[in-house]
């Protein structure tokens, strides 16, 4: 099979490896091994194998830590992240800037960028905005479930904070992309008043076909494409398909009717793939990266081989380059 090109914009691979089997990751599959050599869905060694790729690796900060501040959280996994890319610097390249990609690609490198789920680390200091652009954070999620200073997740009901309006601004002031995903209903109305850039949803499906509270409306959906941003298709079961408990119970299908209700709704151009490999439970056909290749030749016969080069490329680094350009 001939290789593919594959952009995914969210995984929970750092975290995975650089916190192991500790606080809120016990439980999580074997996290020995580095970015290259492991047993998790993502490894470089196993990515490369499949074609060139562009990964969106983030920092997923948990709601509630115990030992350490969100801030220290996301400098430890900082540190590892950059320790990681300096020493396997011979098939990974850090992404700072969006036009580098096809050449990193083109070099046989994979091409990473560094984002944040969970914007609680700033806590009440924009100056932390900074500090995010100089690490080359290229996305922030600013909320996970629950609520920080700037806006409230799906599990509580608070809108936009009057703070979080300003470190949306700060955000897009330094080209750091917005990330809504996590971010409940009446915040993600709220950031509609003041958003000024194209935005995306990192790991989103449609409520229409799921109705998890995690996914999308319909008029969410069709306010991102709007403005130009992008939203990235999630693996994880409990948002492929109402009631679906484990990875045998959703099917291609399941998935599938994702991908037509985005195409229905004129989103050809603004899908992209959101695996959340290494953070949730997926199809057992879609467990890990060496199985992109088969996805691929599937949506292939779906949907055409334009939609599919969109969705598992095209879109994303498009959108990535305008977001340095214009």
């Amino acid at each position: 099979m001939p290789g593919i090109t594959v952009f995914d914009l969210h995984c929970d691979t750092i975290d995975a490896l650089a916190f192991g089997n500790s606080g809120p990751f016990v439980g999580f599959p074997s996290t020995e091994g580095d970015l290259v050599h492991n047993q998790l869905a993502l490894s470089l060694e196993r990515m490369q194998s499949v074609g060139p790729w562009c990964q969106c690796y983030a920092v997923w900060v948990p709601d509630q830590l115990h030992e350490l501040t969100p801030l220290e959280f996301y400098r430890r996994a900082r540190t590892y992240f950059l320790a990681q890319m300096a020493e396997h610097r011979e098939s990974v390249v850090q992404i700072r800037d969006a036009r580098t990609i096809d050449e990193v690609l083109a070099s046989g490198k994979t091409a990473a960028m560094f984002t944040v789920e969970n914007a609680s680390p700033v806590g009440s200091d924009l100056g932390i905005v900074d500090e995010w652009q100089a690490d080359g954070v290229k996305m922030v999620t600013l909320t996970w479930n629950g609520k920080n200073t700037i806006a409230s997740g799906n599990d509580t009901t608070d809108g936009l904070s009057s703070f979080g309006r300003q470190v949306v601004r700060a955000l897009e002031d330094r080209r750091i992309v917005v990330d809504v995903s996590h971010l409940n209903d009446a915040g993600f109305w709220d950031l509609m008043k003041v958003v000024r850039r194209p935005f995306a949803a990192s790991h989103s499906n449609l409520r229409e076909v799921c109705g998890h509270k995690r996914n999308l409306t319909d008029d969410q959906f069709r306010a991102i494409r709007d403005m130009g941003g992008i939203v990235g298709i999630n693996y994880y079961t409990e948002f492929v398909r109402d009631g679906a408990k484990g990875p045998e119970q959703v099917t291609f299908d399941d998935l599938s009717a994702h991908i037509e209700r985005f195409l229905d709704l004129d989103g050809e151009g603004a899908i992209a793939l959101g695996s959340d490999f290494d953070g949730c439970t997926p199809p057992s056909w879609l467990s890990s990266c060496e199985m992109l290749p088969t996805f691929y030749q599937r949506i292939v016969k779906r949907f055409g081989e334009s939609v599919t080069r969109r969705l598992f490329y095209e879109n994303a680094h498009d959108f990535f380059v305008r977001n340095e350009t214009e």
